[in-house]
């Protein structure tokens, strides 16, 4: 029964003690409201004990009865107490409300030793009863306390009122109940004792199950409430160390580490070579010594903040940062925010910080994270300009070796190289075998021209690690310039490699993903299945070990990979072949190739077969590296960029460029290819009928195809970029009928033509399933025109109607509170669903509401309501966003299954490399090459394509034929600066130009198909691969040697200048003597005349003299001017007039005196000592033949006889 007081009113049971107290009467409330939220989360006031000065004697008392909440030692109250004596100090009477028949102030209890304390503790002192008495009797004074208890008494204030002595614990009515109901199971106390009604007796079996099931209650509650609240000390294997606090790591600064920098750490500890950036909040963070590299290399302030050096970033300026670090080498890696807030308040993880995972790398050669949508009409794709760098492949380059032998370990090897282009997916590879120098090598990086390099760390040759050095611009010191390089630290061996690449192929989807075409339900392969730990496993063999799948499971799966549709679209018996059919060092370095861009998340780069291209075959001319150079195919000589090279060509889309530079690269050696080009250009330039000017249309406003759709393959496509790509392949495919027939007289215009339409039904249905509108505005949730094409999506958008439903009705019921039936909700600074009251009707708010935020003349509250459906409303609102990611990328998914479209991408690229090169031949007025069946080249009015171009003079023609009747080596002399490097570059890019399919700059050309063009200009050192000069000079004539035919066109300028005149010159003479024996076209400029006159008398069907014009004026000084005239004639310069270049390039007057004054002794001495010799040998001739007598043999008198005759000659024209 409920204890009555002594004014007659119900006082409240014990529990009551426990319930929140209302507002006091100041605050506005309504009645009836006995329930308000107190958000302070303060605990209830300490309860004051209402004790009657008269009580009654008790005419009955049970003996052995006591309240559950006297049996605890006390502990620190949840009020502050001013005198802490109180709170310490044992009281020696129970206090108990007053009822109508007793008084418990009345009476004194003993005191005894308090009892085992339980695990979950209590909020209250402990009172106990002695288990001697079997009655109490009112007593009026209280025991004095023992020295003793003084004492303790004492030891346990010191205590409390010590710095960090007892901390409070928090206070919970759960826990107290707890500790109630163990106590009451110890003392086998029953309900009605606890209530200060009477009590009985009770037998002792059932006071034994009772306490039995009290006290299993008690443990219980308390071993759920200990794994809650409790902070247990866990090691590695999962064992409790002790019941005191875990010791925290202290860091550098003294404090412990935070969360967040645990984190950092965590994932630093697996990616120490990776510039880290931790999104937190708005920004992205670095850390440690990531920090302060980002501060010296962005322009940041780095700064300590607890245990770590710190820098930031704005989230929208990410990208724009990443892109300058990866351009200076840096590996970055991005680590994002895992979790929702809306999704975590409801997950496992709630307690605990945001998980955070690095979920992007980036390096120069993998980030393709910018968009494809850049056309004509953007900033971007303006004219090039002076000093412009030359475009980029971003190519990706593992190379590994193999020694084969020769007079040194390392003299020659065989290589493998795999290239990847991960913006565009193209795949180059080649095996070959290369000498000492390692020149196929560098010419193959040359045309590469990688931006990152994967190497072995140990096992490549010291003449290798050297080429890779000087191309990557490293150092001895470990600067780096311009390529980054990533070593692997362990090659796997050609069975592993293969075993590797079998099962990636072959890995079969999770999910079965829907065909483009028809809708189709299909396997497809899944190329990111594969985790992590399964590469390691399959990289390094460990399926051997036990580790991998066994026999049985393989045999099991055998059966189904023939039903798999792989990634070459191969079925899986033929894919295995293909691999098998690839060299053993190609497999390896595509094993290598594959797990790095797995790291990256690019892997489908290597998805389909199309993509697979060989760097050199038959059908294409390999330029050297020498020759990229020399001709400036690729960048100019001046600065390196692509303003006066070959490639400085208009293209209107980006497609277009990258394959025109591929063109220009790798000639063609097939004469129907380029017979097809050239017909084509002729056709644009003449043609402008209807269909020729919708052939022009499609180039307008094109986006990237080839890139955009490569980004679908990685499923990094935005809505607005994919929305865009499928309306540009739709109109592609809508521009020309299938049945147009052939409406050009060019066949390669035709193939195009009827390739075009081929992709326009896909097209249609993938644009079709998309709102185009929604994808503009990158809206994922609502981009799928029918509903049910992915259910979970509408799912999620069913359960946010039914929130917005019952907000709704909740808004009724709140106009009704407040009185204003007009109320709307209201969103302020992002905080939706807001109610918001003017303060004159604060008054008609219940208590119950919690307020947001206020003006000055009205508040925003959120009822509870509103709080609750909301949060749901959030939650569902982030699933949606997950599942309608996750469809986006199923989408992707299933474009990237229609490759078809990349094929039709690529012929839009054709398109626009024919219309760029028939626009330059109009403009410029170069003519169509014609190409005959033998080795021959006939040049009329031939000109330089870019110094025209870049010179406001116009350039002097000049005429060249090769042939067996005019000799297919053409000795060039002439003074310096009169135009004979330009002359002979001219004629190799003629060459060059009409192997591509283009139109010429000259006014007529015939020439047979080259293999090679061969070319060793210039001079130049190379100190860091330990080469002077003049061994540069003799390395590249070396390997020009090595590889000619009597088919391939050789430039050889100034060989043997970079020694001394007579080593000079008799290198220079056998050089050529050797080239002329091979039969192939060769200019050969030279300033030794004697090599060249002595060379033209001994092969007079082969070698012919050719000079540069000039004339030559004597000045009334003596001196002479010389007018230089450009033009090729017939014929031997004799001198080169090194002293009028002296004087061109600005030598003081006196030194050009000296100089000049030098030369005509050295000349007039050479003329005496060829008189002198002259002499001799006609002495000796004449003493010959006056004494027949003695014996001198026939060939010694022919050969005086032929060395005067010479030496006549060349005084007569001195």
């Amino acid at each position: 029964m409920t204890p009555k007081s002594a004014e007659g009113r119900a006082q409240s049971s014990i529990h009551a003690f426990f319930k929140r107290k209302s507002p006091p009467l100041s605050s506005p409330t309504r009645k009836g409201d006995e329930h308000v939220i107190d958000l302070t989360g303060s605990p209830p006031p300490a309860k004051r004990s209402k004790i009657s000065e008269e009580v009654e004697k008790s005419e009955s008392f049970a003996p052995k009865t006591s309240s559950g909440y006297f049996t605890k030692p006390p502990s620190i109250p949840a009020s502050t107490d001013p005198q802490p004596e109180s709170r310490n100090t044992l009281p020696s009477s129970i206090t108990r409300p007053p009822s109508t028949s007793t008084g418990l102030d009345a009476y004194r209890l003993p005191k005894i030793a308090p009892p085992r304390p339980c695990r979950s503790g209590t909020a209250f002192g402990t009172y106990s009863l002695s288990s001697t008495s079997n009655e109490a009797g009112p007593s009026s004074s209280q025991l004095a306390p023992t020295p003793e208890q003084q004492a303790r008494h004492a030891a346990w204030q010191a205590k409390v009122l010590a710095p960090g002595g007892i901390i409070r614990r928090r206070r919970s009515l759960a826990l107290d109940e707890a500790a109630a109901a163990e106590l009451r199971g110890q003392l086998r106390l029953t309900p009605d004792a606890e209530n200060g009604g009477p009590t009985t007796p009770i037998s002792e079996d059932r006071e034994k199950a009772e306490d039995d099931e009290r006290t299993t209650a008690a443990e219980s509650m308390g071993k759920k409430l200990a794994a809650k609240y409790a902070a247990k000390d866990v090691d590695g294997q999962g064992k409790v160390k002790g019941k005191g606090k875990k010791k925290e790591e202290v860091g550098p600064s003294g404090l412990t580490y935070t969360p967040l920098e645990k984190q950092f750490m965590e994932i630093k500890q697996q990616n120490e070579d990776v510039l880290l950036l931790m999104e937190v909040g708005y920004k992205y963070k670095f850390h440690g010594e990531d920090a302060k590299i980002a501060a010296k290399e962005l322009g940041i302030v780095a700064f300590p903040s607890r245990n770590f050096y710190t820098a930031s970033i704005p989230t929208h300026r990410l990208h724009i940062h990443v892109k300058k670090l990866i351009s200076l080498g840096y590996k970055v890696g991005v680590i994002t925010q895992t979790e929702t807030a809306a999704l975590k308040k409801v997950g496992d993880n709630r307690n605990a910080p945001f998980t955070r995972e690095l979920t992007h790398l980036f390096t120069s050669a993998t980030y393709v994270e910018e968009t494809s949508l850049a056309s004509s009409s953007t900033s971007l794709d303006e004219p090039v300009l002076p000093g412009s760098a030359a475009p980029s492949t971003n190519a990706l380059v593992a190379i590994v070796e193999q020694g084969i032998g020769g007079i040194a370990n390392d003299e020659r090897a065989r290589i493998g190289l795999v290239s990847v282009v991960p913006e565009t997916g193209e795949v180059v590879w080649d095996e070959f075998d290369d000498s000492q120098v390692r020149t196929e090598l560098e010419t193959r990086l040359t045309h590469l021209q990688p931006a990152e390099l994967l190497l072995p760390k140990t096992g490549l040759s010291k003449a290798t690690e050297k080429v890779l050095n000087h191309i990557a611009g490293i150092t001895k010191t470990g600067t780096m310039c311009t390529i980054r390089v990533e070593r692997i630290e362990m090659i796997t061996t050609y069975d592993k490699a293969l075993d590797y690449l079998t099962r990636f192929y072959n890995r079969k989807s999770g999910t079965s993903m829907r065909s483009a075409a028809n809708g189709a339900s299909m396997q497809h392969v899944d190329l990111t299945a594969m985790s992590d730990d399964e590469d390691a496993e399959d990289m390094q063999g460990d399926s051997a070990s036990g580790n991998g799948p066994s026999h049985l499971e393989e045999t099991a799966e055998s059966k189904e990979l023939d039903e798999l549709a792989l990634a070459t679209g191969l079925d899986a018996g033929e894919a295995v072949i293909a691999l098998v059919d690839f060299p053993k060092q190609i497999v390896i370095a595509l094993a290598i190739a594959v797990k790095h861009m797995k790291a990256f998340k690019l892997e489908n780069a290597f998805r389909h077969r199309s993509s697979f291209a060989r760097f050199i075959n038959r059908a294409h001319m390999l330029l050297s590296s020498n020759t990229l150079n020399n001709l400036e195919i690729y960048r100019n000589q001046t600065d390196g960029g692509i303003y006066g090279s070959l490639l400085w060509r208009d293209c209107k889309t980006r497609m277009g460029r990258r394959l025109l530079r591929e063109w220009i690269g790798r000639p063609l050696l097939d004469v129907a290819a380029l017979r097809a080009r050239t017909d084509a250009i002729e056709e644009v330039m003449e043609n402008n009928t209807y269909h020729m000017e919708k052939l022009r249309s499609l180039l307008v406003n094109m986006p990237d195809l080839v890139k955009g759709l490569t980004r679908i393959q990685y499923g990094k496509a935005l809505p607005t970029e994919l929305a865009t790509i499928l309306v540009a392949l739709v109109r592609i495919g809508s521009e020309f009928r299938p049945d147009e027939g052939d409406v050009f007289k060019s066949s390669l215009l035709n193939s195009i033509l009827k390739t075009l339409p081929q992709i326009r039904d896909t097209a249609r249905g993938l644009l079709n399933a998309m709102n185009l509108k929604e994808a503009r505005e990158n809206n994922e949730a609502n981009l799928w025109v029918d509903p049910d094409k992915y259910s979970d999506i509408q799912d999620a958008k069913d359960c946010i109607s039914i929130c917005d439903s019952e907000l709704e009705q909740h808004l009724k019921e709140i106009r009704r509170t407040v009185k204003r039936p007009a109320m709307n909700y209201i969103t302020v600074a992002g905080i939706e669903f807001l109610v918001e009251v003017p303060v004159r009707d604060a008054k008609l708010v219940p208590a119950k509401w919690v307020k947001i935020s206020a003006t000055k003349s009205v508040n925003r509250y959120h009822t509870p309501d509103i709080l609750r459906i909301n949060k749901e409303r959030e939650q569902h609102r982030e699933t949606l966003a997950g599942v309608s990611h996750k469809a986006f990328l199923a989408f992707q998914s299933d474009i990237s299954e229609c490759h078809e479209l990349v094929v039709v991408s690529k012929q839009i690229a054709v398109i626009d490399c024919l219309m760029s090169l028939a626009q330059v031949a109009a403009a410029s007025g170069y003519c169509k090459p014609k190409f005959v069946a033998e080795p021959a080249l006939r040049i009329r009015a031939g000109r330089h394509p870019m110094v025209e171009m870049l010179r406001d003079e116009a350039y002097v023609p000049f005429d060249i034929d090769f042939s067996e009747r005019d000799g297919t080596s053409k000795v060039i002399t002439g003074p310096n600066m009169a135009g004979k490097s330009s002359c002979v570059r001219a004629v190799a890019l003629v060459v060059c130009m009409a192997q591509i399919g283009s139109f010429v700059p000259a006014s007529s050309v015939t020439l047979g198909v080259h293999d090679a063009v061969q070319t060793r200009m210039g001079a130049s050192d190379e100190i860091g691969r330990g080469k002077s000069t003049f061994m540069v000079e003799l390395s590249e004539t070396s390997d020009i040697l090595r590889t000619i035919t009597p088919r391939t066109l050789v430039i050889l300028d100034e060989l043997g200048r970079g020694t001394s005149t007579y080593d000079g010159v008799a290198i220079a003479y056998a050089t050529l003597s050797y080239v002329a024996g091979i039969g192939c076209n060769t200019l050969f400029v030279t300033h030794y005349p004697m090599v060249a006159e002595e060379l033209a008398k001994e092969k007079p069907d082969r070698i012919s003299n050719w000079h540069m014009s000039f004339e030559e004026v004597k000045l009334p000084d003596g001196s002479a001017e010389i007018t230089f005239l450009y033009q090729l004639k017939r014929g031997l310069a004799e001198a080169s007039f090194g002293v009028w270049c002296a004087r061109l390039a600005g030598l003081p007057r006196s030194i050009l005196e000296t100089a000049q004054t030098r030369a005509d002794y050295l000349k007039h001495e050479t003329k005496q000592r060829l008189l002198s010799a002259l002499a001799r040998r006609t002495k000796k001739m004449l003493h010959d033949v006056k004494h027949p007598e003695e014996t001198v043999p026939a060939k010694d008198v022919l050969r005086n006889v032929t060395l005067l005759h010479k030496a006549l000659d060349l005084v007569s024209r001195g």
